[in-house]
């Protein structure tokens, strides 16, 4: 019997001293309900929420694929402002001028270098066009201050430079060259031969036109042009 009132105090100290009221589990469950029903609502308003985030997100990844296609047109249009003043100012034609201008300048000096046995070379120096002499050291000097010979070589050159770049893929089989001749020293008129027999065993043909005897006693295969009153005639002379 002791045991069993030990039990009962227990229970009782557990369950405590107030009596039951009805009327509070009534209050507990309509507070029970009313839990329930804010949290029905706070599911629903979280599930706005997530939907709202998501359409948020798509936005700002959109929003961030218009700023790097804006970026991209933006970056365009300066590259195409910056043509258009460049045009205006003519600055892209020079820069296309100054590149072909080092190409045929490319072309050129290693045709000199060849058919000057290896003695000149061309190039540009504070926008001039000079001569390189290899047997002098290196030596460069303006084209204004060469010989009739050395311009000659020098022009020559240039020529064949310019016409090769404007026969693109093709190779230029042929050149012929109109007088120019009388002026030169026999030392000038020695190079020039040299310079065409270089150009001809290169496989070029060259055409010479010229009333300097000494020339064209050096050419290979010649036509000689006589005038008459009858008119001219043409006999062509081997070696």
């Amino acid at each position: 019997v002791g045991h069993l009132r030990a039990q009962l105090a227990e229970l009782e100290r557990q369950l405590g001293l107030e009596p039951f009221d009805p009327a509070n589990l009534r209050q507990a469950e309509r507070d029970l309900t009313a839990t329930d029903a804010a949290l029905t609502t706070a599911r629903e308003r979280a599930g706005s929420l997530a939907e709202q985030e998501r359409v948020a997100r798509e936005r700002l990844e959109r929003k961030a694929e218009i700023e790097r296609q804006a970026g991209e047109i933006s970056r365009q249009l300066d590259t195409w402002q910056t043509l258009t003043n460049t045009l205006k100012a003519n600055e892209f034609q020079s820069y296309l001028l100054s590149e072909v201008e080092a190409q045929l300048l490319t072309g050129a000096g290693a045709l000199l270098y060849d058919i000057s046995d290896g003695r000149y070379r061309l190039a540009l120096e504070n926008g001039e066009y000079v001569v390189q002499d290899l047997w002098n050291a290196g030596e460069t000097r303006g084209v204004k201050t060469l010989s009739g010979g050395e311009t000659f070589l020098a022009s020559l050159s240039l020529a064949i430079a310019l016409s090769d770049y404007l026969a693109g893929n093709k190779v230029l089989g042929a050149l012929f060259l109109d007088e120019g001749f009388g002026t030169l020293d026999p030392q000038a008129l020695e190079a020039v031969a040299g310079a065409l027999e270089n150009l001809r065993t290169q496989g070029r043909m060259v055409g010479v036109v010229t009333h300097v005897e000494s020339l064209s006693e050096r050419l290979p295969s010649r036509l000689l042009v006589t005038k008459s009153v009858a008119g001219s005639s043409v006999q062509r002379l081997d070696g």
